[in-house]
């Protein structure tokens, strides 16, 4: 079988009966793309010629300084589906999955931004304009909520709840959860929702409205994307003047710490980002625990002394 069929297959396999989202089946598809061009490379018209030492082959091509810890580990989780998938359905003979060893995670602690620094990024962002309301709210919502980058992409207009100070969030493999707006928020939801947003929908170009549902829209009516989202995040941080390096969910990952700094469990914690295993909502306190080893070094007398 053609390679490119194998993975129009598994495309198919993981969107209608997996139901993953479509952030993960495009970042699943990009590593199996990214496979196939290798294969064509060598001359391997059927996915049935793929063998260890090819895979291995491939995978020694992968330079790991170019990709994140966490990606590599995204790759070899992709490929390790994707070869249960045709083993499973008798596409390849070999089972390839079996010789996979995913590498380690390395240990990370995530970029944050103070409170101060919060407060700073906020009182730096306009709001005249639509588009400037708009990119408000996102930030005011990632932080008031802790929501990933992917949900904020995915709310529409039938998931908030004024009312009850709720809204309605689609997590990793399409798992709906309920994230609460502090009252600041709320007051940037109804601005947006009253000044910009209807103004957004207006395409220029059709001279019409758009029907798009979407919560967040762009400059021609249409859904953001999660990169576009990401950027807002990134660009009104460094507009404040902040040289941290910060990545599109630093905002999420101060939403958790500083619930964690106010007392918060870490049971409720996990909740509220979405967390399937506690072990991944463990890693803010082990954050907290280096901010106090930190203070400590640089406010008690005796840690100063040689």
């Amino acid at each position: 079988m053609d390679p490119d069929k194998s993975l129009g297959l598994y495309i198919k396999y993981i969107r209608y009966e997996k139901n993953l989202t479509k952030n993960s089946i495009r970042a699943y598809k990009k590593d199996i793309v990214q496979l196939n061009n290798f294969l064509k490379g060598k001359n391997t018209t059927d996915i049935r010629q793929l063998d260890l030492v090819l895979f291995r082959g491939f995978l020694k091509s992968l330079d790991p300084k170019k990709y994140a810890s966490r990606t590599m580990i995204r790759k070899y989780s992709s490929y390790i589906n994707y070869f249960r998938f045709l083993e499973n359905n008798k596409i390849i003979d070999i089972h390839l999955s079996q010789f996979i060893n995913v590498p380690r995670r390395r240990k990370k602690y995530y970029t944050i931004l103070s409170r101060s620094e919060i407060e700073k990024v906020f009182n730096n962002m306009r709001a005249g304009s639509s588009l400037e309301i708009r990119n408000r709210l996102i930030l005011e919502l990632i932080y008031s909520t802790g929501a990933r980058v992917s949900e904020i992409e995915n709310i529409m207009m039938k998931d908030i709840n004024i009312k009850n100070n709720e809204i309605k969030v689609t997590g990793k493999g399409r798992k709906q959860r309920i994230v609460y707006i502090n009252s600041t928020a709320l007051g940037w939801v109804d601005k947006y929702i009253k000044d910009a947003r209807r103004k957004l929908s207006f395409d220029k170009k059709s001279q019409s409205y758009s029907a798009d549902s979407h919560l967040f829209l762009n400059s021609r009516g249409k859904g953001l994307t999660s990169r576009s989202i990401s950027e807002i995040v990134k660009k009104n941080v460094r507009l404040a003047g902040i040289k941290k390096n910060i990545t599109s969910h630093s905002l999420r990952h101060s939403f958790a710490t500083h619930l964690l700094q106010e007392g918060a469990g870490i049971r409720e914690i996990q909740e509220l980002l979405g967390h399937e295993n506690i072990t991944t909502t463990e890693i803010y306190s082990h954050m907290d625990i280096d901010k106090l080893k930190a203070d400590y070094k640089k406010f008690h007398p005796r840690s100063k002394l040689k």
